[in-house]
């Protein structure tokens, strides 16, 4: 491909921002300017004469502006081949003059919907002749050149400034760029439309790819990785308050945090909760009646894990909170808010990511992972167990409040997950986790050792291990977690139920005297 002169241009902008930058370059070499509706007026403002668009299509703009670019004369002057015998001769005989650069962008269809806008709204804002120009114009990058995004217009200017004309090169890069601008056009449309109309089994999935945030890598510092935002809000849109660039792994990291202290807050919102995650299980986790013995609570459950930590809360951090960290080595901090005087103290520990992101719901978002070949979608593991059927009453009798922050805590741990949870007056905390094993006795193995560890380590924990509550992701498929459990003095077990060999598992509790609880739902996060 060789270069084209730009001797006809195609304007048609939503967006009229940063039109004027093109305006010298335009005169220069006098370069007809086609255009309709609002963006001929903005030019014509600039100084630009402008070829009404009705000129080139024979019709009025009509249907309160619907009709106005599509038309065979437009798309003609787009896609016909130049240079190709029989193309030329049938532009000619039609009376098709070419237009060599397409300067585009959509109807604000995304700002709108991020808006809460109703359907008609929505409808109002699908653009129609936008999309078919920008297609004709890119599928033809041959001949034409199509720009879409207003930050690219600096760099047109530049290209065509050497000689009026534009290289194969660039009018290649812009051509890719204006695929990738419609494909998420329509995604959005798709995503926001099936979501409204709830009508979709399966949830369509917008992924925008057209402004994505370099991280500072990815798993491993030889992995090249980004953030793309589908949205204004999240944890994907938020930039941190300060301290160094994220990571691949920081973002996946704070996800988890945010998700498993979203979760845990449902059990009693009116009380402070907080996650300390170290990758991506809690290794600690609280809920207490204050913000400082919701932190203690929560970094005792793992001291030694909780170093370079990722710590989210669900109110705004105080001074007293922040003081906390002096001498600790922490990654992120999240909350929905922060003080003047927290910041302040932040400020001082220079590579610790603040992050302020506030609460919101996450029931509506799929869960989607890459596999070779394609995508697995599902739904989020959401909402509060609300049966906890008791199916052996022994010598404890805990508090629904601490079966539910239990059950919270262990469906945000690897499976096969086993928690052990404590509470008091203060509040309910983890005591002990053992997590992504291949069989189950292994974790609970680990879950109990770890709280061992924390009741002789910990000054906060004033109650030894068997005042515990030992819960489980999944069922038992033994009873060998249940002799385990009481070899330690547990005497309080939640798990799903479900297995052909619960019967055998409710009698290990008799003999024991443990109360055992079924949920009826199974909670694997692998």
């Amino acid at each position: 491909m060789s270069s084209v002169s730009i001797r006809r241009a195609l304007i048609s902008v939503s967006d009229k921002s940063h039109l004027a930058t093109l305006v010298p370059m335009l005169q220069q070499y006098n370069v007809e300017v086609v255009s309709s509706g609002g963006t001929a007026k903005a030019l014509e403002a600039l100084g630009l004469t402008v070829t009404p668009i009705q000129e080139v299509t024979g019709n009025p703009e009509a249907f309160g502006g619907r009709m106005k670019t599509l038309s065979f004369q437009v798309s003609s002057a787009l896609l016909y081949r130049r240079g190709h015998e029989g193309d030329e001769a049938q532009a000619s005989e039609l009376g098709i003059e070419p237009i060599d650069l397409v300067i585009c962008n959509l109807y604000p269809f995304a700002k709108v919907a991020a808006q809460g806008a109703e359907w008609g709204t929505l409808i109002e804002n699908i653009d129609i002749g936008g999309p078919t120009m920008i297609r004709a114009a890119a599928k033809n990058c041959a001949s034409v050149c199509c720009v879409v995004d207003p930050s690219d217009y600096e760099s047109l200017v530049a290209e065509v400034g050497t000689d009026g004309t534009v290289s194969a090169d660039f009018r290649t890069k812009v051509a890719l760029k204006a695929f990738q601008h419609t494909a998420q056009y329509d995604s959005m449309i798709a995503t926001t439309l099936c979501a409204q109309a709830a009508e979709t089994a399966v949830p369509s999935i917008h992924v925008d790819t057209s402004n994505p945030r370099v991280l500072r890598y990815g798993e491993n510092p030889h992995q090249r990785a980004w953030v793309c935002a589908s949205g204004t809000e999240g944890l994907a849109a938020v930039q941190p308050i300060q301290g160094k660039a994220l990571s691949y792994n920081n973002m996946l990291d704070a996800d988890a945090a945010y998700r498993s202290m979203m979760d845990i807050a449902q059990v009693n919102p009116e009380m402070h909760a907080v996650t300390v995650i170290k990758h991506l299980n809690p290794c600690g986790a609280s809920l207490a009646h204050t913000q400082m013995d919701a932190l203690v609570g929560a970094w005792s459950g793992d001291p030694v894990s909780a170093f370079g930590s990722i710590i989210a809360f669900n109110q705004p951090v105080t001074i007293d909170t922040a003081r906390f960290f002096k001498g600790k080595f922490i990654e992120v901090v999240i909350a929905p808010d922060f003080t003047e005087e927290a910041l302040w103290f932040f400020s001082k520990k220079k590579n610790v990511r603040v992050l302020k992101l506030p609460l919101r719901d996450l029931s509506a978002q799929p869960v989607v992972r890459s596999i070779d070949g394609g995508f697995l979608v599902q739904d989020e593991d959401c909402g509060l167990d609300t049966e906890y059927r008791c199916v052996h009453q022994g010598e404890l009798n805990p508090e629904t409040e601490l079966l539910r922050f239990g059950s919270m805590v262990t469906k945000h741990l690897k499976s096969n997950a086993i928690s052990l949870v404590q509470g008091d007056s203060r509040g309910v905390r983890l005591l002990g986790a053992g997590m992504g094993n291949p069989n189950r006795l292994v974790s609970t193995e680990q879950a109990i050792a770890k709280a061992n560890d924390n009741v002789i380590e910990s000054e906060y924990m004033d109650q030894d291990v068997s005042f515990s509550i030992l819960i489980s992701d999944a069922f038992f498929p033994f009873r060998d977690n249940v002799d385990l459990a009481n070899d330690y003095g547990i005497k309080a077990i939640v798990q799903p139920g479900g297995s052909i060999r619960d019967e055998e598992v409710i009698e290990a509790c008799k003999e024991h005297g443990i109360t055992m609880y079924f949920t009826g739902r199974r909670h694997f996060r692998h």
